[in-house]
């Protein structure tokens, strides 16, 4: 006498009727967790009986390749047809360096070079002695920075034969 297990019957997943439901599930865009819902059993029953079966993973590959094959004709077909919308889709995914709506751009700053930079042209104006203080004068001629209006004066004097006006 033969000793029964619990649980339930193990389902045939790899009989010619049930792969040929995998490939008209899969064709339909279902995905791996649905079919097997679809069948009965549990995702995690599919997933491990395709590892196990060549014949229901190319059952699974080969329907989700005939539902693809469907989509893309009909969108063609669409598309040669005057819809706008089919057209735009279809350049946008075969040709998106051309036809995407975003252009992605790459920006390579130095950081570090605009900072040292920018801190070369920091003025130290502080007084040499504590209690010392610098008048702007003073602060200018110890860090040789002119501003554009004694520029401007000193092209004005240059100008008029070293006589200001």
């Amino acid at each position: 006498m033969e000793k029964k297990r619990p649980g339930r019957k193990k389902k045939l997943l790899n009989d010619p009727d049930t792969l040929n439901k995998i490939i008209a599930l899969g064709s339909q865009g279902l995905t791996s967790g649905q079919i097997a819902r679809c069948l009965g059993v549990s995702w995690s029953t599919i997933d491990r009986r395709r590892k196990e079966n060549e014949e229901i993973e190319e059952a699974i590959k080969k329907g989700e390749a005939l539902g693809v094959e469907k989509i893309s004709n009909a969108l063609m077909t669409s598309a040669r047809d005057g819809n706008v919308t089919a057209q735009i889709f279809y350049l946008k995914n075969r040709a998106p360096d051309q036809w995407a709506d975003r252009q992605e751009v790459n920006h390579n700053l130095d950081l570090a070079g605009i900072l040292s930079n920018a801190n070369s042209r920091i003025l130290d104006v502080r007084p040499d002695e504590p209690g010392e203080q610098l008048n702007l004068q003073d602060a200018r001629e110890r860090t040789n920075v002119r501003t554009n209006a004694q520029d401007d004066q000193d092209e004005h004097i240059n100008n008029s034969d070293g006589v200001p006006s």
